[in-house]
């Protein structure tokens, strides 16, 4: 079985994947784990299947850790798993640029798993996106949509971001395969100019542009809109998470494949892939 630690226990994230995690016969609990001073540090919990105590310090052994804390609680199990060479598998969003510099740099040395969003339906958006925005080529303006619960701590969301660069790797190839002179007249293309929301007397929408625009109301769990509108016509892709048991079940997933793996920076599609290639094999 495998010794699973779980960060950010007593957030919504980290109860979710404890309670599934609880239900499966890959996993046995070797830490819940929550922040120093957490009110709740050293409380014991049923969760699903389990007893659970809540700690702020992992003391025993584990072969994976899922951390579901925030940016912060990131860099500190970091820190954690290369002293112990334990995997990690990162559901957080917000890192800044030198966090994600930080976790890069780790890759070196343990295997890590990094994904704004473990939904598989996501990833498989994720896939198609680029055979997409290279078939209509530059002349269609891109607009996403991200609306999250009221208590999301960073906006835009973590895959409303993945989904920008997803698209401007694809139209960076496009500009590659028609060549300078196309790139010239295609402004989309190239790294694309990215606003995020708009305000006052904007004029005229730029040729080029993406817009990103972040909702927080309610509590609702996620929902990605990305449209691609052009003459005479407009395509939209929509991918809604009912529940967070969804990013649970994607993270386990991850989980169970990333403790048979070698040091590396690994995202969600690698673990998919990995899967089908199995799959087809038997």
């Amino acid at each position: 079985m495998i010794r699973l630690a779980v960060t950010g226990a007593t957030g919504r994230m980290g109860r979710c994947a404890l309670e599934l995690a609880s239900r499966d016969e890959r996993f046995e609990l070797a830490a819940a784990l929550a922040a120093p001073g957490c009110s709740m540090n050293g409380t014991t919990l049923r969760i699903g299947d389990w007893d659970v105590r809540i700690a702020e310090r992992l003391e025993c052994e584990c072969d994976v850790l899922i951390d579901f804390s925030l940016p912060e609680g990131t860099m500190a199990w970091l820190d954690v798993c290369e002293r112990r060479e334990i995997p990690m598998v990162i559901g957080v969003t917000g890192h800044d640029d030198r966090q994600l510099a930080q976790i890069r740099e780790a890759a070196h040395r343990i295997p890590i798993v990094l994904a704004a969003n473990f939904s598989v339906g996501m990833n498989a958006v994720l896939g198609v996106l680029s055979q997409l925005a290279r078939a209509i080529g530059a002349g269609y303006d891109i607009e996403i949509v991200e609306t999250h619960h009221r208590h999301k701590a960073d906006a835009p969301s973590g895959t409303a971001l993945t989904i920008v660069e997803e698209l401007r790797r694809a139209l960076d190839q496009f500009r590659d395969r028609e060549g300078a002179e196309q790139n010239a007249a295609s402004p989309l293309v190239g790294g694309a100019p990215v606003v995020f929301g708009r305000h006052g007397k904007t004029g005229d929408r730029p040729a080029g542009q993406i817009g990103v625009h972040a909702v927080r109301m309610g509590d609702v769990v996620g929902q990605h809109e990305i449209h691609f509108s052009g003459c005479g016509e407009t395509i939209a892709i929509r991918h809604t998470a009912h529940s967070r048991e969804t990013f649970a079940v994607g993270a386990l997933r991850a989980a169970a494949w990333i403790v048979s793996q070698g040091a590396g920076f690994y995202a969600m599609r690698d673990v998919l892939n990995a899967d089908e290639q199995r799959e087809n094999r038997e």
